[in-house]
């Protein structure tokens, strides 16, 4: 049993175009978020809300004693995931029946900064020092691991792979009325596995709650261990400032309401920017699932596997070892499912999301 976690990024960040006017404080932070509605998606794609999931309440553990003297008095939260709505989604793996996808939430469910909120306040806060920590959530997703089929070939280790935590915040301290110090920019993936899944009986809820709760404790660590440099030597931004930044994210043109263009996406980025490079291109219905075929330089129509998708100005698709998935949206996010066939032989529908950043998949 191995656990992996990546390196979290310290950066001392500035964000572009920064007017410098009065800002509100911390009491009238904005409670919205853009939340595009479903009747916008096309028709084909669209699918239940993942509100009807069973869902599944994580509880962070009671933690040691932080390594490093936290230098907040007090957190504050705002969530700019793409969605809100939960933590993320697991295929479970029923004892008697065939597996189903789990919607996760944290504590009693009342918000993710809510509940995050005060569970570093409860563990963390310190009272007497000077700064409170604003934290913009811009990623916090638990997934089951997920590749193509290259990828596994290429990399047989991640066959060991289970499940991931991506968690991306911004830290900011928080003195005076109006004046943000950027802290931390923390971007991490950690990646669990097991190579006999029957051998251990911790189950994975165990292992996010657990390991969620290490991630958590190594952010505030860092946070604080930087807070007294950053404080002296940073940037002052404003809130409005930080607020359009991580607004500005969901402002690609495909996540608007504007028509889709028709055509096959060679990457992320047309997708992203709905502006699909390939026009000639036919898509067929083979052993009951959608393959793509391209027109070539001489006319013919050649098998694709290796496209990023597919939209054919109602529908979105996204491909996945050569067969097109339908895509729909929630919120900010794009899910779609795919299929494999879990350990007892059932057919397994799991349920994954499209990074809006990276183009990755969780």
């Amino acid at each position: 049993m191995k656990h992996s976690i990546s390196v979290a990024l310290f950066l001392l960040f500035a964000l572009p175009g920064m007017p410098q006017s009065r800002q509100p404080s911390l009491s009238v932070l904005p409670t919205e978020i853009r939340q595009p509605s479903l009747s916008a998606l096309p028709t084909e794609a669209r699918q239940p809300s993942l509100s009807v999931l069973p869902t599944e309440v994580l509880r962070l553990r009671n933690t040691a004693a932080p390594l490093i003297p936290c230098s907040f008095s007090h957190f504050v939260i705002i969530d700019r995931r793409q969605d809100t709505g939960r933590l993320g989604i697991h295929n479970e793996n029923v004892t008697f029946g065939k597996p189903e996808n789990v919607q996760m939430v944290l504590n009693k469910g009342v918000g993710v900064s809510a509940d995050l909120a005060a569970w570093l306040n409860e563990h963390f806060a310190r009272p007497g020092v000077p700064y409170t920590a604003f934290i913009v959530l811009r990623a916090l997703w638990l997934s089951d691991a997920n590749y193509l089929r290259n990828e596994r070939i290429n990399d047989p280790g991640i066959l060991y792979d289970r499940t991931h935590i991506q968690l991306k915040a911004e830290i900011y301290a928080v003195r005076d009325e109006g004046t943000y110090i950027p802290i931390l920019r923390f971007d991490s993936i950690h990646t669990y596995k097991r190579h006999n899944p029957y051998k251990s009986l911790t189950s994975y809820y165990t292992r996010w709650e657990n390991d969620l709760s290490d991630m958590l404790v190594n952010m505030i660590d860092s946070a604080s261990e930087l807070t007294a440099a950053k404080s002296e030597k940073g940037p002052r931004l404003h809130l409005e400032d930080i607020l359009r930044f991580n607004r500005s994210r969901f402002d690609a043109p495909v996540t608007d309401s504007a028509p889709l263009n028709p055509g096959v996406y060679a990457n992320f980025e047309e997708f992203r920017k709905n502006a699909p490079s390939i026009r000639t291109s036919d898509v067929r219905m083979e052993q009951k699932v959608r393959v793509l075929y391209i027109k070539d330089a001489t006319g013919s129509f050649q098998y694709s596997h290796d496209a990023w998708g597919y939209c054919d100005g109602r529908n979105i698709y996204i491909m996945r070892d050569g067969i097109l998935l339908p895509v729909w949206k929630e919120e900010n996010a794009f899910y779609f499912t795919n299929f494999t066939t879990s350990a007892s032989a059932f057919l397994q529908r799991r349920i994954y999301t499209i990074d809006m950043d990276s183009g990755r998949i969780y």
